[in-house]
């Protein structure tokens, strides 16, 4: 669907994207979470070539996006929707006319534009505020009529640039909840990028963790924050929980194992005294994950190793680095 194919980009002599290199397959929503400066925004518009790069590739549907010429890259970006932070409304126009800007620009009946506004209007639920004006809007429903505006084209993908960032809590999760029924309904391929760890857990069943201009991990989410790897911990800024003597091994729960006395079942037939260090429950989608840290004696290592492998349960040893 996109493949990125070490792609880079500098400003000047700073390189802002390096040998980035990696696939986005069609009908996914895809994540990808760094912190400011990490070059996910820049990478994002060199999608849709609102930005060029310097050397590398970037095909999307079968086309090379800098092969085209500028009548060939404006029908291109018919297929790739943009949403942004602030929402990038007219504020002299209403609801219905600033979704309706795109199919006007490209010359669509006021037939066809009245119905597909109305559509998309009833589908991200503000049809209602139809004649508002944006100043007379919540900022939930200013996103909900740039994702209208966004859908007009019937795009294959959407781009979200950090959508999410200037909304609270509660608002930012129906705007995810109605991103995952676009995905859904319309099988639209939607990338995400973000700085929110949540939005990515929320959504994304694939994620890239980028940092410095590169893509330090990319797999599917659930794997990433289950395996607990060095680019994640540092994405987090957290370190590692162990005690200092014995073995810190960490237990992975995914939905099937979550019913499982594993520790108890462990301490009894094993005859072991086993320290909990740290536990928790994060929820991905509809999948509750959990991960629990416990703490073997020294003389007892093996044997609970051997154990864990016997029951299939998914573990890994834990250290105190970064």
């Amino acid at each position: 669907m996109i493949e990125i194919k070490n792609v880079n980009k500098y400003y000047g002599d700073y390189r802002v994207l390096k040998d980035v290199d990696f696939t986005i397959n069609e009908g996914e929503i895809f994540g990808i979470i760094g912190h400011s400066g990490a070059g996910k925004s820049t990478l994002l518009r060199c999608i849709n070539r609102l930005e060029s790069f310097d050397n590398g590739d970037i095909v999307v549907d079968g086309k090379n996006i800098m092969s085209l010429n500028d009548s060939e890259l404006r029908e291109m970006r018919k297929n790739l929707g943009m949403i942004f932070q602030h929402f990038s409304l007219l504020e002299r126009m209403t609801v219905f006319q600033n979704v309706a800007l795109p199919m006007e620009c490209f010359g669509y009946k006021k037939s066809e534009i009245k119905e597909r506004v109305e559509k998309l209007l009833d589908l991200v639920g503000i049809l209602d505020k139809k004649n508002e004006k944006p100043r007379n809007l919540s900022g939930g429903q200013k996103q909900r009529v740039a994702i209208a505006r966004a859908l007009t084209m019937k795009p294959r993908v959407l781009l979200c640039d950090e959508a999410t960032s200037a909304l609270d809590p509660k608002t930012t999760n129906s705007i995810l909840s109605l991103l995952q029924e676009i995905n859904e309904k319309l099988g639209i391929t939607i990338v995400v990028v973000t700085h929110q760890m949540e939005v990515i857990k929320q959504i994304c069943t694939r994620t890239a963790i980028m940092d410095k201009g590169e893509v330090l991990q990319i797999g599917e989410t659930e794997e990433i924050f289950l395996s607990n790897t060095k680019p994640l911990r540092k994405l987090l800024g957290e370190e590692s929980i162990v005690l200092p003597e014995g073995k810190n091994l960490k237990l992975l729960f995914t939905n099937d194992r979550s019913n499982d006395a594993i520790i108890t079942g462990m301490a009894r037939e094993l005859n072991v005294d086993v320290s909990i260090v740290f536990g928790k429950l994060e929820k991905f989608r509809e999948d509750i994950l959990g991960s629990l840290i416990i703490n073997i004696p020294d003389g007892y290592v093996e044997q609970v190793k051997e154990y864990l492998n016997k029951k299939n349960m998914r573990w890994q040893e834990v250290d105190d680095e970064l």
